[in-house]
């Protein structure tokens, strides 16, 4: 009887202990993540540039780009995970805006999809911390180094 009763007790505990690491988990998906930002001495042109250079040299093929708006939006190649069938791909959503006539601040959004052997489809999710995002600062910190020149378009 006193066996039961602690495995009764202990199952309660057990359950109470997931459902906070699942309540993390759902908040975790479902919270906004802030946009890494970094600021570059240069006007929102030579850097609009230069940060398409910098997508370039990471292997990232730009899907959007309106100069205007400064927003630049790129993605990987598809990268097999460890799962057969799976695949994992990395999108940029990259804006730009003028502080003063020679600064511009550059936010950056790094979105993982990832899809399974399933049919359900791939899922997307906002990464708060990765090394692409400071390879991409380093890449556009060396291309506002080396000079802009204008990047021909990627298919």
């Amino acid at each position: 009887m006193k066996l039961s009763r602690f495995l009764v007790f202990a199952g309660f505990v057990l359950m109470l202990a997931g459902c906070e690491s699942v309540s993390e988990r759902i908040s975790d998906r479902f919270d906004l993540v802030p946009p890494k930002t970094q600021s570059f001495n240069g006007d929102k042109e030579t850097v609009f540039l230069a940060a398409q250079r910098a997508l370039k040299r990471m292997d990232f093929v730009t899907t959007r780009r309106a100069a205007a708006q400064g927003v630049i939006n790129a993605r990987s190649g598809i990268r097999d995970t460890a799962v057969f069938g799976a695949g994992r791909q990395f999108t940029f959503e990259i804006r730009l805006r003028s502080v003063e006539p020679r600064n511009t601040e550059v936010d950056v959004q790094l979105i993982e999809i990832l899809e399974g052997d399933f049919k359900a489809g791939a899922t997307t999710r906002p990464l708060r911390v990765h090394g692409l995002y400071e390879s991409f600062f380093e890449q556009l910190d060396r291309a506002m180094s080396d000079g802009v020149s204008p990047v021909k378009p990627s298919s």
